[in-house]
């Protein structure tokens, strides 16, 4: 804005008030100036819709914000999905030019049920006929910008090292030096990436 490079050319009317329609100079493409975002086509008022996504931040449950607001489940629900993408799409284009220098790999295991008593394998990789109900969250961060890098859930194998090492790979440049906990199917990651 005001560098020369889009311009008003309509407005229209929104639930939310009035918004403006803006034409890229460069290649004279127009579009909505809340186009894509969380908002955009909504029939809702944009402080209900910011209601509902506080709400949901405390936990407050979906029946309970359908009964304040007037609205769905799946109308909540709809407007969570789109908060969450919009979010993820400004994540990554915050991300992508992040200089990190340290990051640290770590993965956390959880028991849902235990059947078994053996756990893992002596080289530390969870063992594949294991039903023991552990399940791991795989984790990479940059400490210097408490920023979550990669995550997923997966066995504790070195498969698992391997993906979680090329999602952390595809979002920072460069190399930076890497702490973890000490499993050896990182470092061979690390090292294969």
């Amino acid at each position: 804005m005001k560098q020369g490079n889009v311009s008003a050319i309509a407005t229209y009317l929104t639930p939310s008030g009035q918004r403006r329609i803006l034409r890229c100079s460069t290649c004279a493409t127009p579009f909505a100036e809340t186009r894509e975002p969380v908002f955009f086509a909504l029939r809702t008022a944009e402080d209900n819709v910011m209601m509902a996504l506080k709400m949901l931040l405390v936990r407050v449950d979906l029946t309970g914000i359908g009964l304040v607001l007037g609205v769905t489940e799946q109308t909540v629900l709809a407007w969570l999905t789109r908060a969450a993408a919009q979010a993820d799409a400004i994540k990554r284009h915050l991300r992508r030019h992040l200089s990190v220098t340290q990051g640290q790999l770590d993965e956390m295991g959880n028991f849902i049920e235990r059947t078994h008593a053996q756990q893992w394998a002596p080289d530390g990789e969870s063992l594949p006929q294991s039903a023991d109900g552990r399940q791991w969250i795989w984790i990479s961060s940059a400490p210097e910008f408490r920023l979550m890098l990669a995550a997923f859930g997966g066995p504790r194998t070195s498969d698992s090292a391997m993906t979680l090492i090329a999602m952390t790979a595809a979002v920072v440049t460069g190399v930076p030096c890497f702490f973890s906990d000490g499993f050896s199917c990182s470092w061979a990651a690390l090292v294969a990436v």
